[in-house]
């Protein structure tokens, strides 16, 4: 097949967290043997083209995108963070070509609205509410005559219900599909692992909403300073975002506890995947939580919240896990690992086993293949 990845953003050199996920299916894609080009819709008056991995992704206005289709002349369309801002780009091509639109998180108005909800209240929350109730109103005309061949994807159950809080009477149920996002397991290698790796616990997250709980693995590590034996773990916490300094103010000057203000390449994680045993993932809203999975792929144990999508990913079986918004909940599962040098062990056998079950490349671009097939064929 010859298919056109739209994706409302692509990794750069400078900019490693953006839609990473989105990178690892379009090399994957070619591996199979398919054609793809790669479209980042922008307002610009200018095309632009910048290189990533191999990959090119060219950015652009509606007709730099009508030159890309002209040219490329694509049997179908992945389109990934599908919503009123990219609706407009694909106009055109929504008469003509087959589209499949994933909807990662913020696309659903409900996700959006918790992340909203979140803020404090004032000018920020408000021109947020405002967005979600644009982006339900663009939902509800939309789908009440969707094109003749445009499919709904999400990845996770989850997602679908938030979907289905302000969609549900027009969310077509026979055109969307449940695919999880696809962890490439040889890139994040299982690597067994040994008892003192439950000593080193690593972070990787952004810090750009309240939603990621970034605090609360704050919180966590500081409850955890309080027990005699603290100074045998050893913390790196990575990630990039407004939120950055404020919420790791209280670790400066912890010995133990490293704090890296950057962003790493899937390389980079997979390295430190091979340093660390445990993985610190709080979370407040999720719709699948593709860097846990990653990490459980390399052997990791995650501690993390068990609310919206994480129960479809993770049970106590292969995670510690705490409630909703459980600071202690998650340090008393770090420590209990720590004391239980079996349960960790077990654990990270099975993590690597679950997702490779559930979430694994090799199981899911199969299935993003056959239903990119089928609506091309459609």
């Amino acid at each position: 097949m010859r298919i056109l990845v739209v994706s409302r953003s692509y990794p750069a050199a400078g900019d490693l967290y953006q839609y990473p996920f989105v990178h690892r299916r379009v090399l994957a894609y070619r591996a199979a043997g398919h054609e793809v080009a790669v479209f980042r819709p922008l307002e610009t008056t200018a095309p632009m083209q910048h290189m990533f991995d191999t990959v090119t992704c060219t950015s652009g206005d509606r007709a730099a995108l009508d030159k890309v289709v002209q040219h490329f002349r694509p049997e179908v369309i992945a389109a990934h963070g599908f919503s009123e801002g990219m609706a407009p780009f694909l106009a055109s091509q929504l008469r003509r070509l087959p589209v499949c639109a994933w909807l990662h998180g913020s696309e659903i108005p409900g996700f959006a609205r918790q992340k909203a909800e979140a803020l404090p209240e004032g000018e920020e929350q408000r021109a947020a509410l405002e967005a979600v109730d644009r982006r339900t109103r663009f939902w509800r005309e939309f789908l009440a005559h969707p094109p003749e061949r445009f499919r709904l994807v999400f990845v996770s159950r989850s997602a679908v219900d938030l979907a289905r809080q302000d969609l549900r009477d027009v969310l077509p149920v026979e055109e969307q599909a449940v695919i999880h996002n696809p962890i490439d397991t040889d890139l994040f290698a299982y690597r067994k692992k040994d008892a003192k790796d439950r000593l080193r616990i690593f972070m990787l997250r952004p810090f750009d909403s309240w939603t990621y709980g970034n605090d609360l693995a704050v919180s966590a590590i500081l409850r955890l300073r309080e027990r005699a034996e603290f100074n045998r773990l050893r913390f790196t916490i990575c990630g990039r975002g407004p939120m950055f300094d404020e919420v790791t103010a209280p670790l400066r000057g912890v010995a133990n506890v490293e704090v890296r203000p950057t962003f790493l390449s899937q390389q980079e994680i997979a390295a430190e995947h091979g340093r660390h045993g445990i993985f610190l993932v709080p979370t407040r809203l999720d719709t699948q939580g593709v860097s846990r999975d990653e990490a459980m792929a390399s052997g990791l144990v995650p501690v993390t919240n068990a609310v919206s999508a994480v129960p479809e990913f993770v049970d106590e079986n292969c995670a510690g896990l705490a409630s909703a918004d459980d600071a202690v909940g998650l340090a008393d599962a770090i420590w209990t690992m720590v004391e239980r040098p079996e349960l960790f062990l077990a654990r990270s056998v099975q993590a690597a086993e679950r997702v490779r079950k559930q979430s694994g490349h090799e199981v899911i671009i199969p299935r993003e293949l056959e239903l990119l097939q089928e609506a091309a064929g459609g």
